[in-house]
């Protein structure tokens, strides 16, 4: 498991560039104040260009086209977000699985030209309550890691995050116990296709209606390396407090 607990914000399609640049200024100003170890942003692509020429803190993207370039219509190039100063980029978040039909095979080809550029893919996984309910958490959650790191021989830096869909957005919130056992059971995974040092190295992030009031008991599990934080993000102050509570435990 990773030593340093990382805090990434996903903002999905929330903020305009004057409202990051307000939000960037506050929470750098809280951030002097407050020891908040490991930030990622990921901002709608609306505002790459305002934490590019801003930004103190490391950012990332929500989506990238597994082309570098071409007639892509409305699509993102990771090597402008490189040009950019963006350090990672989600894969397979449920929304993309869901709402674009992503398939592993589009989430290969996108960590493969991700690697390629030199930005760290964050690979998102999860089940959904039905699964859950049915038993079958083990094995989607299997299907969705090895489905994607078989296609990679040699260990590569692919961070993956565990978001239980039905704590996506819902206020509802795994408990600790079963977030630890999901973050290890992935982490198993890991070893099984890497082997135990890569899997050790690899930061496995929390994601699911994380608010400070429930940050500190989760982090106190020994598989949980942080987290993935969607609603409670987009408020300053909410933030930089699970930011803190996340540097207490690194």
């Amino acid at each position: 498991m990773s030593s340093k607990k990382i805090c990434a914000a996903n903002w999905k399609l929330h903020k305009n560039p004057k409202e990051t640049l307000q939000y960037l200024e506050e929470f750098s100003k809280l951030a002097k104040d407050n020891s908040v170890g490991e930030v990622i942003f990921f901002p709608p692509a609306s505002s790459w260009q305002t934490f590019s020429e801003n930004s103190p803190f490391s950012w990332g993207a929500q989506n990238v086209h597994w082309e570098l370039q071409g007639a892509f219509t409305g699509e993102n190039s990771a090597k402008v977000l490189k040009d950019l100063g963006a350090s990672s980029c989600l894969v397979g978040h449920s929304e993309r699985r869901q709402i674009f039909n992503e398939t592993k095979e589009v989430l290969i080809k996108k960590i493969h030209c991700l690697l390629e550029v030199g930005i760290i893919p964050l690979l998102c996984v999860g089940e959904t309550l039905e699964e859950r309910e049915s038993g079958r958490m083990n094995a989607i959650i299997e299907e969705q890691v090895l489905s994607v790191l078989k296609s990679f021989k040699a260990p590569q830096e692919i961070w993956i995050a565990y978001e239980p869909v039905w704590a996506i957005g819902t206020g509802k919130v795994a408990t600790p116990q079963q977030a630890n056992e999901a973050h290890l059971f992935v982490r198993g995974l890991l070893e099984k296709s890497w082997g135990s040092e890569s899997s050790k190295n690899t930061p496995i992030l929390y994601g699911g209606s994380v608010k400070p009031e429930n940050a500190e008991e989760l982090l106190e599990q020994p598989e949980v390396d942080g987290f993935l934080v969607g609603g409670a993000s987009l408020k300053c102050n909410e933030f930089i407090s699970i930011c803190s509570i996340a540097q207490k435990h690194s």
